[in-house]
């Protein structure tokens, strides 16, 4: 988004300024982070990333304390919020 700081100037966002090489590897760099899912989004400024930093430690508690196959549900969560970063750097939104 261009956003009016004077006369005939704008200031861009982040994202826009960065060129096609730069936004994949930010994009592999927020990815990676998604290890522990939400870490990522958080990397990037997104604030949903606090919510699912939330799920990811409750279902890596339940499955330690409680039912060990909802690891399987974390490690869904933690594919889906590294292919959500990556299109959210990559396209300037996410999957959902």
């Amino acid at each position: 988004m261009r956003e009016p700081v004077g006369q005939g100037h704008y200031r861009l966002e982040p994202l826009e300024i960065m060129d096609i090489r730069e936004k994949i590897w930010h994009g592999l760099r927020a990815a990676s982070l998604s290890v522990m899912p939400g870490a990522g989004h958080l990397y990037i400024g997104e604030k949903r990333g606090y919510t699912l930093l939330v799920s990811a430690l409750t279902l890596l508690l339940v499955s330690r304390l409680i039912w060990p196959p909802a690891e399987l549900f974390y490690l869904s969560l933690a594919i889906f919020s590294a292919f959500d970063v990556y299109a959210t750097v990559k396209r300037g939104y996410g999957l959902i």
